[in-house]
């Protein structure tokens, strides 16, 4: 089984990828060392939390999802984010919305 380190290298070189950016374009847009990302990417440290938080937040990484073991989600942020402190109520409410609008639009 991967640590959540190794998760994280992974996430990080993908997210990285998929914006485009070189290493050095996210170390520059960071503030941080070109060698801080490659050692993150290759697992090859052990970063500062900080450091996670700082690459989780401008990659749109989910810290959840690498500490507890649902990676298997394909639920994106922007969902788990707006249904956050919601009660599973109002969530049932927003979620038969969505399914009228659904059936309204096809």
């Amino acid at each position: 089984m991967q640590s959540s380190l190794d998760c994280f290298a992974k996430a990080v070189r993908m997210k990285r990828l998929e914006r485009e950016l070189s290493q050095r374009d996210l170390a520059d847009k960071l503030n941080m060392s070109m060698r801080t990302i490659i050692n993150i990417e290759k697992n090859r440290s052990n970063p500062k939390m900080e450091t996670i938080v700082i690459l989780a937040k401008e990659l749109n990484i989910s810290l959840d999802s690498l500490i507890f073991d649902h990676q298997s989600s394909t639920i994106p942020k922007c969902v788990l984010d707006f249904f956050a402190g919601k009660s599973e109520d109002e969530a049932k409410k927003y979620i038969d919305l969505c399914k009228q609008a659904l059936k309204i639009s096809t």
